[in-house]
């Protein structure tokens, strides 16, 4: 039977096809929902040498105007890399928003619905690892919140139920607190 790898050029092309593979599977970051070139925007704050640091996108009409509907906000570094972001409605937190490192990876992923985190809310540390996998429901914490080492490992495990803290800062962990 011949050696499939008997040939350079199969051989090559075989590590090429599991490089690539390897690199596709890799998380790539989010592209943010609104940049500087985005139609709506306005610079609301600035860095000292007129690098925009937060902006606020308005909704654009039929003819190009804006509106004065704010549809979303980002927050930037001073090299234009977007900090933070995502979409407004009703004048409240709607949708998905994130943060970045400066290397523009990811570093919180959470949900909004009126104003309020509702779903999965991530955290994770510059090397992608997790630092915490939790769960809100309608702006209070539940389900079964994770945190993680440096290494990507599950240290403690929190059930949010109506009695325990888990958050320490949402309406029900609040209240938990003043109680004991």
């Amino acid at each position: 039977m011949k050696n499939p790898f008997s040939n350079f050029s199969t051989f090559f092309l075989c590590i090429i096809v599991i490089l690539l593979s390897f690199t596709a599977c890799k998380k790539q970051p989010p592209k943010p929902v609104f940049d500087l070139n985005t139609p709506g925007g306005e610079v609301k704050a600035y860095y000292y040498d007129s690098i925009p640091k937060t902006v606020y996108y308005y909704k654009v009409d039929e003819k190009g105007n804006k509106t004065q509907e704010i549809i979303g906000q980002a927050d930037y570094y001073d090299n234009q890399q977007q900090y933070a972001g995502g979409g407004y409605k009703n004048g409240k937190k709607e949708g998905k928003w994130y943060a970045f490192f400066r290397d523009g990876s990811v570093q919180t992923e959470a949900f909004y619905i009126d104003g309020k985190e509702h779903g999965a809310y991530n955290l994770y540390r510059e090397n992608g690892n997790p630092v915490l996998k939790a769960h809100y429901n309608h702006g209070n914490c539940d389900g079964t919140w994770y945190w993680y080492n440096e290494k990507g490992e599950v240290t403690q495990k929190i059930i949010a139920d109506k009695n325990t803290v888990a958050c320490e800062y949402c309406e029900k962990c609040l209240k938990l607190k003043i109680k004991n």
